[in-house]
């Protein structure tokens, strides 16, 4: 009889385990990272595209405040930077328009001021039904900023583009961040 009791104290214990694990993505589930996929007025801001004509605008942003490794339960995160990672693919809204995808890392303060570190770069691609069209990358030192921006401006812009950006953030004391943004227009 008592081995019955301890089966099923066992079970009740792993069930019980299971029902409070997270049920996420690996990628939902990183720490500190919120991933948002921005409205139009949102996306906007960073494209200066017209979010009431423009089609596609508001892609995907990643932000994280940057992280020191733990060295004991009151390490300070007051003067740590945000870091933003954005990727948007959109088209103006005529019909032989040019295809756009905006890349941006960004360093910040929490007051939004610029945050100068170590390394700041990214690596933006882009392809058209899965044939490469553009691969650039900017890389800075002691800077706030990385930026790439893409035109694609041939009479015939439709089928189905994918954007992808690879983000670097280093900064001495620091974890770095590497994160990976997308976008899809068709």
């Amino acid at each position: 009889m008592n081995l019955h009791k301890t089966f099923f104290v066992l079970l009740a214990l792993l069930l019980a385990g299971m029902a409070i694990v997270p049920i996420t993505s690996a990628e939902s589930s990183e720490a500190g990272v919120t991933t948002q996929y921005l409205p139009p007025q949102e996306g906007a801001k960073f494209t200066g595209a017209n979010p009431d004509k423009d089609i596609g605008v508001g892609g995907m942003l990643k932000t994280r405040i940057a992280a020191q490794p733990v060295k004991s339960a009151f390490a300070a995160t007051a003067d740590a930077p945000q870091w933003s990672a954005y990727t948007d693919l959109w088209r103006n809204w005529w019909s032989a328009s040019p295809v756009y995808c905006d890349a941006y890392s960004r360093s910040r303060t929490s007051s939004g001021s610029a945050y100068d570190i170590n390394k700041i770069a990214l690596r933006e691609r882009v392809w058209r039904d899965g044939a490469l069209y553009n691969d650039q990358t900017d890389t800075r030192y002691n800077s706030a900023d990385a930026v790439v921006n893409y035109q694609y401006s041939a009479v015939y812009t439709g089928g189905t583009w994918t954007a992808q950006s690879d983000h670097t953030f280093e900064l001495s004391g620091y974890t770095s961040w590497y994160p990976v943004t997308t976008d899809t227009l068709t």
